[in-house]
């Protein structure tokens, strides 16, 4: 298994080492921790405080890896929003598949034919607040559970190697007031959630690791930390849960929701 993050560009040779290439749970982190020292100070901060941030790191995440592979001599490169496959559909008919991130070879020459892909990543994003209860924490799967039973095509293959990121944005305040003109109506539930953490009620720790045990049916995972700022009052924090790669053996048998 080849790791981007600790290999340099000279030791790549195209082709070859493009069909030696795997993605992984590290790489995934190291673009997740480059992503996250791209934004600007608070800037991060400001967007969970304002809306989900699935889609902004994401982007940032599928940039990052992109700027890595190209400073590589292996011939692969990063789809966003990537439909270059079906699934099975609720009536048995295929359906073009959707995913957050695909990594895919570059062809050889001008062709139609839809590379396939050497890995694929999903995004979710959730307020650490709402991930706090068994209910909250079985949608969590639930939602995951969907998304990697979707990357299993229509003529039951799997989209190479299968990850999955759950973002747990964690809001805490620290100015002398609430800014209730950004947030959304979620300004209630950060002020209770930190009272809550703050008597002993919960921890962001035990949060990620309740949600690290749930995805740990679907296969290995591994927890890391986006300090995203501070912002008008409110200091956001980002623990993350990476997921994968499922294994076959998960597909073979995938457990019930």
């Amino acid at each position: 298994m080849t790791d981007m993050a600790a290999t340099g560009p000279t030791e790549w040779r195209g082709r070859k080492d493009t069909a030696r290439w795997c993605l992984t749970g590290e790489f995934i982190d190291s673009c997740l921790q480059g992503a996250g020292g791209s934004f600007q100070e608070g800037e991060l901060a400001y967007l969970a405080m304002t809306s989900q941030i699935e889609n902004p790191v994401r982007d940032r995440v599928a940039y990052e890896m992109h700027r890595l592979l190209r400073g590589t001599r292996t011939l692969l490169d990063v789809g966003r929003e990537w439909t270059g496959l079906s699934t099975e559909g609720k009536d048995g008919r295929p359906v073009r598949r959707q995913v957050d991130l695909a990594v895919v070879e570059k062809p050889a020459r001008r062709t139609s034919v839809v590379p396939y892909p050497r890995g694929v990543v999903e995004f979710k994003a959730f307020y650490a607040h709402r991930a706090r209860s068994v209910g909250q924490l079985n949608h969590i799967y639930r939602e995951v559970y969907r998304d990697v039973e979707k990357c299993r095509t229509s003529s039951g293959a799997v989209m190479g190697e299968v990850f999955s990121v759950v973002l747990l944005s964690t809001l805490r305040v620290v100015g002398s007031r609430i800014p209730h003109q950004v947030m959304r109506k979620i300004e209630g539930k950060v002020a209770v959630d930190d009272f809550m953490r703050e008597t002993g009620r919960f921890s962001d720790e035990g949060t990620v690791l309740a949600v690290s045990e749930r995805l740990s049916r679907l296969g290995p995972v591994r927890n890391g930390l986006i300090d995203a700022g501070t912002d008008s009052g409110i200091q956001v924090t980002v623990p993350y849960v990476i997921l994968g790669p499922v294994p076959v053996e998960t597909y073979e048998n995938l457990p019930s929701l």
